[in-house]
């Protein structure tokens, strides 16, 4: 008896097919570790945020006892395996800073705020901002990042917003012409057209006399357009007006630039003119970015000033990326942060 074997050939992959799987198996295995840092990511933000939502409680019970937040976080406070925890009360003891770290992750919390990235700033509370006043120094006359405006400039010691001695910004007024009186205009700095700025500072006249007090920004090589009607505008100015208040009483002023492309609109809701308690006692005017503008400034000034007697004084300037690491505005009012 016979039998007719039929034989099946046998094909191996070629070359092209074993490249194809290479590549994905290569494709679905990034996707795995992206995906698993992506939690690893999430999971540790969930344990900060735990953490410093536990440690507001700590702090909030050693105040009850001691009548003031301590200056460190209580020992009765474990936080998670793996999680650094720094910062604490601040040197009046009304408010508390607190950063969780754990790898390169890091949130913070103040007594003004939520659970939030970033961490707490240093002492001169310029670490965040894009400009820095650590640079002022008693004297006359411009400082690292700040030229002057005016012939009436000083920094000298003086009582903050919180009646601390620090340095200030201080303008007396020398003569009875109508021009610039003091004040600065900052040094250039790039930006990111696809992001919303926040410029601010505090501002108090001493003595009121008269004059505009001025918070500004600029846009090159493409000047910022007018966020109410999108006009190009080469000389903007968030604040622009005769004093608004009291005399020796500090003021947060605030106005933002928004994202290229946003369109017109109304201004942000803070933006304005703020009491130490929070109130807002005027609103100010928004920009937007151009999608060509690559650098801005901040500027401030009293102007038109014919009263020698006018005295104004500036306190901490600051230049914020709207991104969810900057102060929320009650903290910049209680420099916490």
């Amino acid at each position: 008896m016979s039998f007719n074997q039929s034989k099946e050939q046998l094909h191996g992959f070629t070359i092209v097919e074993l490249l194809v799987v290479i590549v994905v198996i290569g494709i679905l295995a990034t996707i795995s570790v992206v995906s698993y840092g992506n939690w690893k990511t999430q999971s540790i933000a969930v344990q900060l945020k735990s953490d410093l939502t536990g440690v507001v409680a700590a702090m909030e019970s050693a105040r009850t006892f001691g009548n003031m937040y301590p200056s460190t976080v209580p020992s009765t406070f474990i936080p998670t395996s793996g999680v650094v925890l720094s910062g604490g009360g601040m040197s009046n003891g009304e408010n508390f800073c607190i950063t969780a770290t754990k790898n390169s992750s890091s949130y913070r919390i103040t007594n003004y705020s939520v659970p939030k990235p970033g961490v707490c700033s240093g002492p001169g509370r310029d670490d965040v901002s894009i400009i820095k006043w650590a640079s002022w120094t008693l004297g006359t006359g411009s400082v690292a990042g700040y030229g002057v405006n005016g012939d009436g400039n000083s920094r000298i010691t003086d009582v903050n917003p919180w009646g601390l001695s620090d340095v200030i910004w201080d303008v007396s007024n020398q003569d009875a012409a109508s021009d610039a009186d003091g004040g600065w205009g900052g040094s250039s700095f790039a930006i990111d057209k696809t992001k919303m700025y926040r410029f601010s500072t505090f501002i108090r006249r001493k003595n009121i006399g008269n004059g505009y007090s001025y918070l500004g920004t600029s846009g090159s090589p493409s000047a910022v357009l007018n966020r109410s009607n999108g006009v190009a505008n080469g000389n903007p100015y968030f604040c622009s007006r005769l004093w608004w208040g009291n005399a020796n009483q500090w003021y947060l002023v605030i106005g933002y630039v928004w994202p290229a492309g946003s369109g017109t609109g109304a201004a942000m809701t803070d933006s304005g003119i703020y009491t130490l308690s929070g109130t807002k006692v005027a609103s100010n005017t928004d920009y937007t970015w151009q999608s060509t503008t690559t650098s801005s400034s901040h500027r401030s000034y009293l102007y038109y000033s014919t009263d020698v007697t006018t005295n104004q004084q500036w306190y901490q300037p600051r230049t914020d990326v709207i991104d969810g690491t900057e102060p929320t505005i009650d903290e910049l009012l209680n420099n916490t942060f």
